[in-house]
């Protein structure tokens, strides 16, 4: 088969399919096998970057052509159903670029946490002695220790 018979067959395929009728009934009507219809259905309908890229960048054009009509429109007439086009493909555009706003925000109040005991007590020595000399208060609470025992809290043993 040449290339214009594949090309001519691939167009009556898209026509089939967009007539309604199912695949299954489009690819028995052409008689092509499982392949030969993905094949016609991927040179139709390409799925690649580029192929997409070109879809955006089309349908961008088509939006601006709407925006600039409904746009002028809106503001010659004073018609607010125009103006209401214009507004609904300005954030189709803007939904397609991944300029639109976003739509909903939650936001959780998290209750605030109640300090343990230990936080209580380490935070109110922290403000007592705030501006203090650490090495000075521990010096004078060592000072302060009955020098008795062997240091690991039994009694001296008599040698």
């Amino acid at each position: 088969m040449t290339d214009a018979a594949i090309e001519d067959r691939d167009e009556a395929v898209v026509e089939a399919i967009t007539a309604g009728r199912s695949l299954r009934a489009v690819q028995r009507e052409f008689r092509l096998t499982v392949t030969e219809f993905d094949q016609a259905l991927e040179r139709c309908f390409p799925l690649d970057v580029a192929a997409r890229t070109r879809m955006i960048r089309g349908d961008l054009a088509k939006l601006d052509r709407l925006i600039d009509e409904f746009y002028q429109r809106a503001l010659k007439e004073h018609d607010p159903h125009s103006a209401m086009v214009a507004i609904k493909a300005w954030e189709r555009k803007h939904d397609i670029t991944g300029a639109g706003a976003a739509q909903r925000i939650d936001l959780t109040v998290m209750p605030k946490e109640h300090e343990t005991d230990h936080e209580q007590v380490k935070n109110a020595i922290m403000t007592m002695t705030k501006g203090a000399n650490w090495r000075q208060l521990v010096d004078e609470r060592l000072h302060d220790l009955p020098l008795a025992g062997n240091g690991n809290g039994s009694p001296e043993s008599e040698d």
